[in-house]
């Protein structure tokens, strides 16, 4: 018990220091704006950041919950609703998750440039130029990473219902800036095809121009941005996310009976899809089903291109542990066949062109997210209990979407479901009873039709 009245004790002193920081910065302000002048007016200026830091450097030191840096403290600043206690503990959970997205400058930054390597290189080979060597060179460093989490923290206004890893990821491919450029060399021996992608360092002024920060966001930012560098978070806090960091394996919790499919062929058949033209449920099962019946693999990243050795060879330098403790597995087993991860079953369907028969990185309306963003999206979307569930309410509708914790499936209908396990099983069809399925859900990004 008094634990807990320590917990509340110090969470409303966060939360008192805070309003007291906003008060500072705003008599400050006014003073300036009044027309305080000369000397007075340097003070002033010089004496608002230490106070500000000051205050938030309080703040880091009583927090018993270290994630807030990244997720209550702006919404204190800011007044976006209430930091009370319920709040607090109701977001831990997902304050964790989020930390976890940010866990280190090296798993940060490889998981975000992996997204946009992925789709690059599928672009160059769906268009027949075939990629030797992948070559990724990066300016971003740990500042970067800090003003990174500055700015995303202020832009999401700490809503954390709306705020997550996969939303974190995505906006950082978006607002990463690279450049792409193919490089030929091999003089009188083969030709070798170079991919080089540069990724520049993060401009936060541009950043913050692009996402309309006003004065006040700016120096929230700023001072959120001195607080994670003064206090050395990302190293500080480090092992309480590590049960939080992603499993490049894939679910490999579940010991239990697997199907198989028994072709394998890379070909992608939709003469029997009811409406090609359309993303729907019934093609969607459809394709889960192929992925299925053509053994399709499991790479952490990808979702339905083929893993071409250039392609490998490039996950095998970006997750030296994640893959490259599975290289002879999938090297023997995946290499020239297609492969996906868990929610890339999905997307890959959601991306695939009918008409070139090319899946084309984040199109035709299917973002990319991970396998909690996409169920809580459907969550956001939809009406309890007609658009998702707990499973004792699921109905019998082909092309819904099962969820659990990290990891996404689809129905295929008769108490089945189809999804791409983990690096030692691929795509697999499983039954729906006792594979510990959370919940349900029709995917806001396609249209459920009726079966005939």
């Amino acid at each position: 018990m008094a634990s807990n009245d320590h917990s509340r004790s110090a969470a409303q002193t966060a939360a008192d220091l805070a309003r007291l920081a906003k008060v500072v910065y705003n008599i400050v302000k006014a003073a300036l704006a009044a027309g305080l002048k000369g000397a007075a007016a340097a003070a002033a200026r010089e004496t608002l950041p230490l106070l500000v830091k000051a205050a938030l450097g309080v703040l880091i030191a009583i927090l018993l919950i270290p994630m807030l840096i990244f997720t209550a403290l702006p919404n204190m600043f800011f007044g976006y609703g209430s930091s009370g206690t319920d709040v607090i503990a109701n977001m831990t959970q997902q304050a964790m998750t989020v930390g976890g997205a940010y866990m280190s400058l090296e798993d940060f930054e490889k998981s975000q440039i992996d997204s946009i390597v992925t789709s690059i290189v599928a672009d160059y080979e769906e268009d027949g130029t075939v990629i030797d060597r992948i070559e990724v060179e990066s300016s971003f460093d740990e500042e970067d990473l800090l003003w990174f989490i500055a700015i995303n923290s202020v832009a999401h206004q700490q809503d954390l219902d709306d705020m997550s890893a996969e939303d974190i990821r995505s906006f950082s491919v978006s607002r990463l800036s690279y450049t792409p450029s193919l490089l030929s060399s091999g003089g009188e021996g083969p030709i070798v095809t170079t991919l080089k992608v540069s990724v520049k360092k993060l401009e936060p002024d541009k950043l913050m121009d692009q996402l309309g920060f006003d004065d006040d966001a700016r120096t929230w930012a700023g001072a959120l941005y001195e607080t994670l560098l003064e206090s050395n978070a990302l190293t500080k806090y480090a092992d309480q996310f590590e049960a939080y960091r992603p499993d490049y394996s894939g679910d490999s919790s579940y010991s239990g009976g697997v199907e198989y499919g028994s072709g394998y062929d890379n070909e992608i058949d939709i003469s029997g899809f009811v409406s090609p033209d359309t993303k729907n449920n019934l093609d969607l099962a459809a394709y889960a089903i192929q992925a299925w019946e053509n053994n399709w693999g499991y790479v952490w990243g990808t979702y339905g291109n083929i893993l071409t050795q250039s392609l490998f060879e490039y996950k095998l330098e970006q997750y030296p542990d994640g893959v490259g403790n599975y290289k002879d597995f999938i090297e023997e087993h995946w290499l020239g066949r297609r492969t996906t991860d868990c929610v890339g079953l999905i997307k890959g369907y959601g991306w695939l062109d009918t008409s070139s028969m090319s899946i084309r990185y984040a199109t035709n309306g299917m973002p990319d997210y991970g396998a909690n963003q996409m169920y809580q999206a459907a969550k956001n979307a939809g009406v309890a209990g007609v658009d998702y569930g707990d499973m004792d309410t699921m109905p019998e509708i082909v092309g819904l979407a099962v969820w659990k914790e990290g990891h996404i499936g689809v129905y295929i209908g008769g108490g089945y479901v189809v999804e791409a396990m983990g690096t030692k099983k691929g795509v697999v069809k499983t039954e729906v009873e006792g594979r510990g399925w959370e919940g349900w859900c029709k995917l806001p990004y396609i249209d459920y039709f009726e079966e005939d």
